[in-house]
């Protein structure tokens, strides 16, 4: 199928905003971390990608429209067949090309907000402890979690190729941890929590990768099933409210123990930093949802592994004179570029999964 110009125009439209709000949501969180705006566990970043999520309920009439015109066009293609034939199962057919979207199940996204809320903890606490760089170099292995665990719960195969970029991934992670190890002391406590920072990143990738598992299982299995952005807006809600009961109990009573703005960054700069970032969040989880629609998996992961790449050098060159665990080394180097070829390879490799 041949694109017309404006429906390219578009998927690059969507394709630069996807890097760009990539970028400010995790350059924007370093930013606050850094200004002292933020903590790992205060789940104040945390909050503002959930107030993302819930703005991408605001597409939902422009995607039913979307959805309706399309299976209207089908209706219509489908109507003129018949014209030549009809039979018993015309009356089926013209139901079937009536776009109806399926239930919502409430407690099923109530299971995945309380997952997101602990996935998320960890890897905003392991972004805190280990910047931006390796932060964004560890969660693009997110696809491969994915593949592994799609592989032994839902009868999914993967290529030889596939197989050997999971191997890859896991290879390049591990010398990005000597990366770690070596770039201090190993019984100093920055080597400690450095270490700490990486696992409890990985650990909250896996459990991401569980969250994204169990909605491609809830989509493939209802019939029909919900709209992917009312989805997206429901977990938002709920996660909100777990984020605002934590932060209502633990961030405000120690409110002056966990913030320390940077004496010379003004409040009403750090707010500016917040809503630029929960827009971002939203924005960019409507990038999202349009590529995986026009372009695929493949072509998506593709921008994740650039982004990867982007975020590494851009943290090394903002950050490095001021934090010693952004700075380039050639372990945390290597073993970088060798997880971002590896999902790059991945998702060229075999096209996604197969059913």
């Amino acid at each position: 199928m041949t694109l017309s110009i404006g429906e390219r125009l578009y998927i690059l439209f969507h394709q630069v905003m996807f890097l760009l709000t990539g970028l400010m949501t995790t350059l924007g969180c370093q930013w606050l971390f850094y200004k002292g705006a933020a903590t790992g566990d205060s789940y104040l970043t945390q909050l503002s990608q959930y107030l993302g999520m819930i703005l991408v309920g605001l597409l939902i009439p422009s995607l039913l429209k979307r959805k309706s015109q399309t299976y209207s066009r089908l209706a219509t293609h489908e109507e003129s067949i018949r014209m030549e034939s009809l039979d018993d199962n015309d009356r089926n057919n013209e139901k079937a090309t009536i776009y109806v979207e399926g239930a919502v199940p409430h407690s099923s996204l109530l299971k995945m907000a309380i997952l997101d809320v602990v996935a998320n903890f960890c890897v905003t606490l392991g972004f805190s402890l280990i910047g931006s760089g390796m932060y964004q170099v560890i969660y693009s292995s997110v696809v491969i979690w994915c593949a592994i665990l799609t592989y032994f719960l839902m009868d999914r195969t993967l290529t030889k190729v596939q197989w050997f970029s999971i191997f890859g991934t896991s290879a390049g992670l591990a010398i990005c941890s000597l990366g770690n190890m070596n770039s201090s002391d190993l019984d100093s406590s920055n080597g400690f929590l450095l270490m700490f920072g990486t696992l409890m990143t990985l650990g909250g990738t896996f459990f991401y990768s569980c969250i994204y598992v169990y909605s491609d299982y809830m989509l493939s299995k209802q019939d029909p099933p919900p709209l992917p952005a009312r989805i997206c807006c429901y977990i938002g809600m709920y996660s909100t409210v777990i984020s605002l009961i934590w932060i209502s109990i633990y961030t405000l009573p120690r409110y002056d123990q966990l913030i320390h703005i940077d004496d010379n960054t003004s409040n009403q700069v750090v707010w500016g930093m917040y809503l630029l970032v929960t827009v971002a969040n939203g924005t960019h989880s409507w990038n999202y949802y349009e590529l995986i629609d026009r372009t695929g998996s493949v072509a998506t992961g593709i921008l994740q592994g650039l982004r990867a790449v982007i975020v590494y050098g851009l943290s090394h060159a903002w950050y490095c004179s001021s934090d010693s665990a952004q700075c380039f080394t050639v372990y945390k180097g290597f073993g970088s570029l060798m997880v971002i070829l590896c999902v790059l390879l991945f998702t060229i490799g075999g096209n996604g999964l197969s059913k």
